[in-house]
């Protein structure tokens, strides 16, 4: 589907805005990530999908923009488009950046959800954090992707899943470049939310994977513990609980943030 596209201070943002409803971003490093859940969200909400600036179809001038700036570049989209609050659904890479957004511009969300993302890497995860980033110091995307591959879904869909394995990567893996990669893996290396997700104070969804190996159940309660009276979910899934179980994730979704009926 054919894009639209708005102007941001050293760049351009690459946007689809679908549906009818209260308005709801699905924020991720690819729109295309969100394939299984536009067809459905969209007869509920007002629906925002978009590439980060430097990724993607959305252009960067100084290449690829810090976690804050991103934060920064969905306030310019928001206004552009005249939404001056929504709910905002950031997935791993995108829920670091929901973070930032929740504290430089907390005033513009309706609600917030967190979903497969951390307030901190503790050790485990800056342990398999920097073996991937290894993989990419080395400009070797390829191997990056054969262990990534490894821990994206649960042992009960890996099969299924891979099956599809086409499908996804033209979606969520091929247009990364290792650069692209290194900024994403480096920034969750030095992600640190823990001083101000005690701010936040909208409706907030945390949601992460029973399975998840990369940021696992017991991060996904720390962070959910940060955000006052935020609600947690574990879903029967590893990291990508969108793409692993989407009928459950898009139910979740309409009913925490109160799509149209």
């Amino acid at each position: 589907m054919p894009s639209d596209r708005v102007p941001v201070d050293r760049g351009e943002i690459a946007y689809r805005l679908q549906g009818q409803g209260p308005p709801l971003v699905l924020l991720s490093t690819l729109s295309g990530t969100w394939v299984r859940q536009v067809p459905v969200l969209r007869r509920h909400f007002t629906l925002l999908t978009y590439d980060l600036r430097g990724f993607g179809d959305s252009p960067s001038a100084d290449g690829f923009p810090d976690n804050a700036g991103h934060a920064d570049d969905l306030a310019r989209l928001l206004d552009a488009l005249g939404f001056p609050t929504a709910a905002v659904v950031g997935l791993s890479h995108g829920g670091l950046v929901a973070q930032h957004f929740a504290g430089r511009h907390g005033d513009r969300l309706s609600g917030l959800g967190l979903v497969s993302t951390i307030a901190a890497p503790r050790r485990s995860t800056v342990l398999f954090l920097r073996m991937l980033k290894g993989f990419l110091d080395r400009d070797d995307v390829a191997g990056f992707w054969e262990v990534l591959r490894s821990f994206l879904f649960s042992a009960a869909n890996f099969d299924k899943l891979l099956a599809r394995e086409g499908a996804l990567r033209e979606a969520m893996f091929n247009q990364y470049t290792a650069g692209a990669l290194l900024s994403i893996y480096g920034q969750a290396l030095t992600h640190d939310a823990t001083g101000w997700l005690g701010g936040v104070d909208c409706p907030t969804l945390v949601v992460g994977g029973r399975e998840d190996m990369l940021f696992p159940p017991w991060q996904t309660e720390e962070l959910a513990a940060l955000v006052p009276g935020s609600k947690l979910v574990l879903l029967p899934a590893a990291h990508v609980p969108p793409v692993e179980v989407p009928a459950d994730f898009n139910h979740l979704v309409v009913d925490f943030f109160g799509g149209a009926p």
